[in-house]
This record gives structure tokens, C-alpha cells and sequence, in this order.
């Protein structure tokens, strides 16, 4: 929610349009790597219907503001795809949320925001999340 509440209000502040992109875990064609570009479309995979149906509902959320707004499920590295689907879209900004999660977690994981803001090829607004106390 403060991730959209955020995106609105910059995509208004801006007059810009909005894509809602969701990277799915990648699947492999050869040799346990991804080769090429996978946008998911419909029929939607059983195990993608979740992603799918909460990008629809934040398309629905950002779309009564007035905003327009597209989205894009794909399938990828989440840090190289939100790049390259970002050059491709002509983006000026991405707006990403970050977990919190800890220093060990990103040690060993990694961190999506961390990863994007590092390429240093687009200003990035990392929203964070609320910590437990203020849910």
C-alpha cells in the first residue's frame, strides 16, 4: 500500500503514466538458465495466478486516480529484468518497495532495490516497508 500510495502520488505530481511490473521466478530453457524474454500472458500459470491477480488489483487501484497504468508479468532475474524492462518502457523513475529484511538475509539473498539502485542508470525511490509496530 505505500508503494502505491507513493507511486500515485509522484505519477500526479509528474503527469506520468505508470507499468506495474512483477518478476516471477525464472524458467530455465537450457542448461538451468533463461535465454530469452518471458512475458507471462494468459493462460496464466496455477502458480503465477496470485502475482497476476495482485498486479490487476493495483493496475484497478492506481487506474481510479485517473493514472494510466499497464502492467507486465515476467518471468527473470528480478534485478536485471526491472532494469531491462525499464530501458525498453523508456522509464524516468522506478519506484520499488524494500521488505526490511536484515543485513544477514541480504548477505546471503540479496536485495532487489539494492541491486537496481547499484547500475546507477536510474534515480530509484525505494519505499520502506513499515515496521511491525506500525501495521
Amino acid at each position: 500500500q505505500a508503494v502505491l500510495a507513493m507511486t500515485v502520488d509522484v505519477a500526479k505530481g509528474l503527469g506520468a503514466e505508470v507499468l506495474l511490473i512483477n518478476v516471477a521466478p525464472r524458467d530455465p530453457d537450457v542448461f538451468g538458465r533463461q535465454l530469452k524474454r518471458k512475458v507471462i500472458s494468459d493462460p496464466v500459470p496455477e502458480e503465477l495466478i496470485d502475482r497476476r491477480t495482485l498486479l490487476d488489483e493495483c493496475a484497478a487501484e492506481i487506474g481510479q486516480s485517473g493514472i494510466p497504468c499497464e502492467t507486465l508479468l515476467i518471468r527473470g532475474d528480478p534485478g536485471r529484468t526491472l532494469l531491462r524492462e525499464a530501458e525498453t518502457w523508456g522509464a524516468n523513475l522506478i519506484i520499488m518497495g524494500s521488505h526490511g529484511r536484515g543485513a544477514l538475509y541480504r548477505k546471503l539473498v540479496g536485495s532487489v532495490s539494492k541491486a537496481v539502485m547499484e547500475t546507477r542508470r536510474f534515480p530509484v525511490l525505494v519505499v520502506p516497508a513499515p515496521l511491525a509496530d506500525e501495521k
